[in-house]
């Protein structure tokens, strides 16, 4: 029965998306292809005037408690939920995508404002510079490390295998770079037979690249919800 679902985002957010898509009535199939690695957040006594976080995996690594007070601006809602539990007062969240969080920052504080930039290894320097360039005073630091799963997981394989994948959710361009780069020879043909759901176009662009799916949907918004309503159409 082609019922599952691979789910490809790492944890936290893999556990609460597989509880979703069962919830759905379909089989979710753990797929991580991103390995997250945490690291310490070093600012001295600095004490900016907001802090931003382009991803949820930021979180963990800003246990101050003394920054807990401090404006937090998020990608998006989910993040924005995570950042209040782990006890942010003051958060607010733009719509989805890096550019929507730049823009709500510039609408809603001024220049010279000292910004506290979180992110991955690798992440943020584009929005860094920008930010610099409409007079903002940035700190960008690297609080978490992300590393690409050199294999798929072997639950994803033999469902792949055993044609018994209908759809596979992507968040994120590194997430499909990764899952693309990992699939063994054999099963690139099997991919004609399943759905990709892409977040945003700039992940179905990267899933466009590779093997011909049987079809690429893209979320309506960048956000879960609209993620998983693309499932009721994955087999039309």
């Amino acid at each position: 029965m082609r019922d599952g679902v691979i789910v490809t985002r790492p944890p936290p957010g893999l556990a609460p998306t597989m509880a979703a898509v069962a919830g759905a009535g379909w089989r979710p199939i753990a797929a991580p292809m991103l390995h997250v690695s945490q690291r310490a957040l070093s600012i001295g006594t600095v004490r900016p005037d907001a802090i931003m976080m382009t991803s949820g995996q930021a979180i963990a690594s800003l246990k101050v408690s003394r920054l807990h007070d401090v404006p937090c601006y998020v990608v998006g809602s989910a993040t924005a939920r995570r950042a209040r539990a782990a006890g942010f007062v003051n958060v607010l969240a733009a719509s989805g995508t890096a550019d929507d969080l730049t823009a709500l920052v510039r609408a809603v504080l001024p220049p010279p404002a000292r910004l506290l930039l979180v992110v991955g290894q690798g992440y943020g320097q584009e929005m860094a510079v920008a930010l610099r360039g409409h007079g903002y005073r940035v700190w960008r630091r690297c609080v978490y490390g992300v590393r690409a799963a050199p294999v798929l997981p072997s639950d994803a394989l033999a469902a792949l295998l055993a044609g018994r994948v209908a759809a596979a959710m992507f968040y994120s361009t590194r997430t499909a770079s990764a899952f693309m780069a990992a699939m063994p020879p054999a099963v690139v043909p099997l991919l004609a037979e399943v759905a990709a759901i892409a977040m945003s176009g700039g992940v179905a662009d990267a899933l466009g690249a590779g093997p011909c799916w049987r079809r690429i949907h893209i979320a309506a918004r960048p956000d879960q919800e609209a993620m998983l309503a693309c499932l009721p159409a994955i087999m039309d």
